[in-house]
């Protein structure tokens, strides 16, 4: 069973449409990317699975249930089988609260989803620190922090909850290149040990071959490719070639697309 499913995605705002039929697949137990530029449509994706926004048409499907058909509690019920990592409606928020610190915003969702001890709230929080390197930020303000780290406590945050899917939207966004790798590691590890659903979105094509085992390529709120990632990796659609030699003649430019990132 595929654990996210969109099927005929399409969103309008007002007269601009931003995603033009989109079909993903995403399957169990392995680590999907979603690869495009920016404003390429990524991020209004990831917010319509994780219920932000509802389509103009089509379906969005976790483990084959169609969000279209949920309550507000049974949408929320599936969303707590998720921990996801948004762009944030400010620069480098990545969805924190900034009136707590790091170790707190950690904490959080260990408080609000599940009955543990706070003992147990606090080892588990300081280790996912540590995963990401920020044990010694914990009694930091998110607004001391860089925007990569504000990332990497985001990331912390959602692993703690140990989700049957996590997505991390835009995630190479403010990560310099060795932690970028570091992280790719990371993640490739936990989901080998726990085979946790990953999708993840972002338009650095290092982090897409050190991750993907299956890819899907957007561009203009369309995926133009999509499929095991070593296939596609090699395909030939220009959009794809574009990406992954990083050629400066293709059909993507510096005029900005529609989609948002």
């Amino acid at each position: 069973m595929l654990a996210i499913e969109l099927r005929g995605l399409t969103k309008n705002f007002g007269t601009e449409r931003i995603l033009d039929e989109v079909n993903l697949e995403v399957p169990r137990g392995e680590i999907t990317v979603l690869l495009g530029p920016s404003g390429a449509g990524k991020t209004v994706t990831i917010r319509h699975i994780v219920g932000l926004l509802q389509p103009t048409r089509g379906r969005v499907a976790i483990d084959g249930v169609n969000l279209a058909g949920l309550s507000d509690d049974e949408l929320n019920e599936k969303r707590r089988q998720m921990g996801v990592v948004l762009q944030g409606t400010l620069p480098f928020t990545c969805g924190l609260f900034f009136s707590l610190d790091v170790f707190e915003n950690v904490a959080f969702g260990l408080r609000e989803r599940t009955r543990l001890p706070e003992a147990a709230i606090e080892d588990i929080a300081l280790e996912h620190l540590d995963m990401v390197g920020l044990r010694d930020w914990a009694k930091a303000k998110p607004d001391q922090l860089s925007s990569g780290m504000c990332k990497r406590v985001a990331i912390a945050r959602a692993l703690a909850l140990e989700p049957e899917i996590v997505i991390i939207d835009d995630f190479d966004s403010g990560i310099d290149g060795v932690r970028l790798a570091l992280l790719c590691d990371l993640l490739r590890e936990i989901q080998a040990t726990s085979e946790t659903t990953f999708l993840l979105s972002t338009h650095d094509i290092t982090a897409a071959r050190r991750l993907a085992d299956h890819l899907a390529v957007i561009h203009e709120g369309r995926i133009v490719d999509s499929g095991p990632a070593d296939s596609v990796f090699r395909s030939k659609e220009p959009v794809t070639r574009q990406l992954v030699w990083g050629d400066t003649e293709g059909p993507i430019g510096l005029a900005s697309e529609p989609g948002g990132d």
